[in-house]
Order: C-alpha cells, then structure tokens, then sequence
C-alpha cells in the first residue's frame, strides 16, 4: 500500500541502480581529469556550492538523522513493468546526460564559468534543449525515483529540479554578459530543460 514504510522488497534492483549511478559518475568525471583549459571568469569561490551533489547530500544526512524512516518509504508499487519502465528512464537520462557532457568537450565546467576560447555550442543535444546535462540527470533521477517506488527520490528529484533552475539562472546570466544578442537567439530558439515547453 502506497504510503506505508517497509523494506524494500527488490533489493538486485537497488543494486543495479548502484552500479549504474557508479558507472555513470565514473564517465562523467574521467574525461574531466584531462582536457581542460584555463577558466576565464568565475562568480566566487564558492561557487562549488552550486553542485546539487553537496545540498543534496547535506539534505540525505539530515534525513538519515532526523526521519530515516523515510528511506523505507514508498509511493509506487514494487511491480517488475513499473521497476523495467524506471530503470529504462534511468538509463535514458545517464545516457543524454554523458552525451551533452562529451559533446560540450573544453567548454565544460562543474561551476558556472567562462573558459578562454570558450564558444556557444549549439549541436547535438545543445540543439534539443540548452541545458541537456542537467535535463539528462533529472530524467536519470526520475527514473531512480520509478524503479524503487522511494519517497525520498520524489524528494531528491525535487530539490535537485530546484538547484539547478537556480544554477542555470547564474550560468545565462553569466553567459549572457559575455556573448550577448548571440545568446539572447539561442535562449528565444531552444528551450532550457524540456523540449517545446521549459
């Protein structure tokens, strides 16, 4: 019944979740020990603080703290077509996700940032929608969110959808300041997030 805590029942799937996340953040962060060029232009030293990674964890603890029976908490049955269509989605979203990181090549950063040489890139994913990373790890995150039926991922995909609204205004202000009416087309052509509506 939706709603009531108890444990979770498939626990190869929660495994599988794992490795695939493992994966995903092991592609993710290779490429970005080599090919990198010197930054341009920062907002501030903090600026790592915009990485969902590090509120979202913080939120993770807090939870583990003060309410871990919300981790046993779940909203969606543990079905095996409703766990196939969460982990498709998952793998969907890690999928876009590593392709628009692959694709930005040089022009990528963790933190809001201009490189030197930095360009526009609008192909491949960047043509889809304008911000493709962090549409891929949402989608990523739904998924984690179907397959485990978990309350705290709705939570998660929540504050993580939040942040990263937050960062994206920082980024086009950013890069606004820096190409102008040429980012200004790209922003009145191509959606942020999701395709046609966002």
């Amino acid at each position: 019944m939706y709603g009531k805590r108890y444990p979770m029942t498939l626990p190869p799937v929660v495994l599988l979740l794992v490795l695939l996340w493992g994966g995903f953040l092991a592609c993710w962060w290779i490429p970005a020990l080599r090919n990198r060029t010197s930054l341009k232009r920062v907002p501030s030293r903090f600026g790592f603080l915009t990485t969902p990674v590090v509120p979202a964890g913080i939120l993770l603890v807090a939870i583990g703290v003060l309410a871990p029976d919300l981790y046993s908490v779940r909203v969606l049955p543990d079905l095996l077509p409703v766990v196939i269509v969460g982990l498709l989605v998952a793998v969907l979203g890690m999928g876009f996700a590593l392709w628009a990181r692959l694709h930005l090549g040089k022009n990528w950063s963790s933190r809001p940032a201009i490189r030197e040489n930095h360009t526009i890139t609008r192909t491949g994913p960047y043509a889809i929608v304008r911000h493709p990373i962090y549409t891929g790890i949402l989608t990523a995150i739904l998924g984690t969110a179907i397959a485990t039926g978990s309350l705290l991922a709705c939570v998660c995909l929540l504050v993580i959808g939040v942040l990263f609204l937050v960062k994206i205004r920082m980024e086009e202000r950013f890069l606004l300041e820096e190409f102008g009416g040429d980012y200004e087309r790209y922003r009145m052509e191509v959606k942020a997030l999701v395709p046609y509506v966002l």
